[in-house]
């Protein structure tokens, strides 16, 4: 599903259901991985940096998996 906005998939979702992960590794690292975001967005505290936000629950394995393998 596109969302036009992260309003739009918070109100899909939930708002305590996305994760913003900022860090172009870890955004890599999920993707590789088989996790697709959700929203993308440019971020609201830093101009120029892309936001991707993860579904809470279909993120805990890669999370744990990130964790053990920091790049």
């Amino acid at each position: 599903m596109k969302f036009y906005s992260l309003e739009e998939a918070k109100s899909v979702y939930g708002e305590e259901s996305l994760i913003p992960i900022s860090s172009l590794k870890q955004i890599i690292f999920y993707c590789s991985n088989g996790l697709q975001p959700e929203f993308i967005w440019e971020s609201e505290r830093q101009e120029g940096k892309i936001v991707a936000w993860f579904h809470k629950a279909k993120s805990e394995l890669i999370y744990k998996r990130w964790q053990e393998n920091k790049p």
